[in-house]
């Protein structure tokens, strides 16, 4: 049994059964509903605390047993238990702001933890706004050092809401609108700026429903080509000449591993294919992400209309990146006709190689695409990099968040290739609409 304490007068009695009720009406609202983390995240902290473990309910502990995320994982690098509890803070207030809840047990956070409390209809919080506390500041404590859970009110229950005038009643509806309004933007501000670079890009991919295809650029059998027909004047795309054997470049492999582990940590299922058998009704199920640049057609095609764009100069033996704000620099180049195996040694010289990364909302497929390659398979490996490490994302972090009707966001990268290895990826430039 649960008990409530009040300072005046009785009150019912608040019993397991009663919270676990309130509980399934919560994860099977529609609030709720479409947030599988929020409901786990709920479940949890609800039983943990009944079963008398609210002690037990740490940030670590969570991320283990609620996240399967391994138990020596780093917390100051995996927000995943914070961002979690920001957003079913949110949904709880959400929920709570709807007329048809209020005369419902409320669940919340006590602020600063992860352990939750329940607060009967109609007793602290109305009497609270009714006098002019805040609200989130007069929700009642979770006690957890004895056996039972006391709700300590702060001041008395006072008149019935049905003998209230009309225009108490007007002034607390408001009051709490206003209220509900201003945590629901609290939290959003909280989340986006506890949310990570590396979060913020992949949040768009992580909200797709469904699993993630990850097309893989085929072997390259030589620089790609040109086709006969230029067209209608828009940017000629390059054709890749790929062999039919089934291996892949050891850098996009490399690519491919630290990409597939990204998404999987964030709890989101990928499909691995090659990119010359997935058509274009594979893009269509959902979100996609390319890895590979001239030798995936793909990524050829579906880049042609950006900023940002992969091309060919046959005159110069060239593949570039090109920036249709300043279409005759060769900057981001890499030329097709040196030796495909670089020279090592003391006395080599150093490479430079460059990479494309462009997060769209196709409007082609209808979902959003990832594009990761580089002009050879040094700067695909530099961007698998990139795009893993919380470090060197923090500089994509204001271009990554969300904006006014931004849907694209394209990252141009350069690496100093030494004897055959990339070095760190540099950030040369950076496209957000």
């Amino acid at each position: 049994m649960i008990d409530v304490e009040v300072e005046y007068g009785a009150t019912p009695e608040l019993t397991a059964d009663m919270i676990r009720g309130q509980l399934e009406l919560l994860v099977h609202d529609e609030v709720f509903r479409s947030s599988k983390r929020s409901v786990s995240f709920l479940r949890y902290v609800v039983e943990q605390t009944l079963n008398g473990s609210a002690d037990q309910l740490k940030e670590r502990t969570i991320g283990i047993e609620v996240f399967g995320r391994d138990p020596s994982y780093d917390t100051n690098l995996d927000h995943i238990v914070r961002t979690a509890a920001t957003e079913l803070r949110k949904k709880l207030a959400t929920y709570y702001v709807d007329e048809r809840h209020r005369s419902e047990l409320r669940m919340g956070l006590v602020p600063g933890s992860y352990i939750p409390r329940f607060t009967l209809p109609g007793q602290a919080r109305t009497t609270a706004s009714e006098n002019g506390i805040d609200a989130e500041a007069a929700e009642p404590q979770l006690e957890t050092q004895s056996a039972h859970i006391h709700f300590a009110p702060l001041v008395a229950a006072g008149e019935s809401a049905a003998k209230r005038d009309s225009r108490s009643w007007v002034r607390r509806h408001w009051g709490l609108m206003l209220a509900a309004a201003a945590v629901a933007v609290l939290l959003a501000f909280d989340l986006l700026r506890q949310t990570s670079a590396e979060d913020l890009f992949w949040k768009p991919v992580l909200d797709t429903p469904g699993p993630v295809l990850l097309a893989v650029g085929d072997h390259p059998n030589g620089p790609p080509t040109l086709p006969a027909v230029e067209g209608n004047g828009s940017p000629i795309t390059p054709v890749p000449s790929s062999d039919l054997s089934q291996t892949v470049p050891f850098g996009d492999t490399v690519t491919i591993a630290r990409v597939v582990g990204a998404l999987e940590a964030r709890n989101k299922q990928v499909l691995i294919r090659r990119g010359n058998s997935s058509t274009f009704s594979d893009l269509r199920e959902g979100a996609v992400v390319l890895i590979g640049a001239f030798n995936n057609e793909w990524s050829l095609r579906l880049t042609r209309q950006l900023r940002y764009t992969l091309a060919l100069d046959p005159d110069q033996h060239l593949i570039y990146i090109r920036d249709a704000k300043n279409p005759s620099s060769r900057a981001w180049s890499w030329a097709t006709n040196q030796p495909p195996v670089p020279v090592t040694g003391a006395n080599s010289p150093k490479l430079q190689d460059f990479a494309l990364i462009s997060r769209i909302r196709d409007s082609e497929t209808g979902h959003v695409v990832v594009v990761v390659g580089g002009l050879y398979t040094y700067g695909t490996e530099a961007a698998g990099e990139f795009l893993t490490d919380p470090h060197l994302m923090q500089a994509i972090s204001q271009a990554a968040r969300p904006r006014g009707g931004g849907k694209n966001l394209q990252i141009v990268l350069g690496t100093t290739v030494t004897d055959g290895t990339p070095g760190p990826p540099r950030v040369l430039a950076i496209a957000a609409d």
